[in-house]
């Protein structure tokens, strides 16, 4: 398509969705079974327990699905930190705060936000995992809890854990509308604008050099 940029492969949207819905259920089941009279969405306690395990298999088998994706089409090359990446965060925060004007143009598909963002999502998965199944079937994992605290220790973590993912989500929203209806667009069609950003045109005056931003694929 002319002036547009294959950003997203249909695998990479298909799990970004299917993870992104499973994981929304997932936090407002949460929150009914934490808070059932304080968040009343579901009709009982059963059918959002039952939601909020399907919802753990779907998840668990989409970061699975994605990691697989990843390494068998190289993909996973995108989500590699860099040394400069940890200083790239100051200039990404400044645009994303509204105190900078220009989004800095770090030549990938993805920013240091979204890789370091992306890369916790693993781990913070496999610990709610965990944590859910001890605090589901107490006394068949009673000894895994005494292990690592007790039972309230691992209502604790599984409770912070489902903040962490609670605020990666407001803050993917908040990202992704701040940079307009073209960026969402982008994981339903897989295409973007070329000049997104406007960095195609600071090339043209010669602001950045030729080849700084790659046309993503993966």
């Amino acid at each position: 398509m002319r002036g547009l940029e294959y950003r997203h492969t249909r695998s990479v949207r298909f799990f970004h969705w299917w993870n992104g819905i499973a994981m929304i259920l997932l936090a407002l089941t949460g929150f009914y079974i934490h808070t059932p009279h304080g968040f009343p969405i579901f009709p009982s306690m059963d059918i959002a327990r039952k939601i909020h395990f399907i919802c753990m298999y779907a998840v668990a088998a989409g970061v699975i699905g994605r990691l697989y994706y990843a390494f068998i089409t190289r993909d996973s090359k995108n989500f590699r930190l860099r040394s400069a990446d940890f200083g790239n965060m100051i200039g990404l925060m400044k645009y994303y705060l509204f105190i900078s004007d220009e989004l800095p143009d770090f030549g990938e598909k993805y920013n240091p936000g979204q890789k370091m963002m992306y890369l916790a999502f693993v781990p913070l998965v496999i610990i709610q995992g965990f944590t859910g199944f001890i605090l589901y079937w107490p006394t068949t994992f009673n000894h895994w809890a005494t292990v690592f605290g007790g039972m309230h220790v691992m209502r604790i973590v599984h409770y912070i854990v489902a903040w962490i993912f609670v605020y990666c989500i407001a803050a993917h929203l908040y990202l992704d509308f701040s940079e307009g209806l073209a960026n969402i667009a982008g994981m339903i069609t897989g295409y973007r604008p070329k000049d997104f950003h406007g960095h195609e045109k600071k090339r043209e005056a010669g602001v950045l050099p030729a080849g700084t931003e790659k046309t993503a694929k993966g």
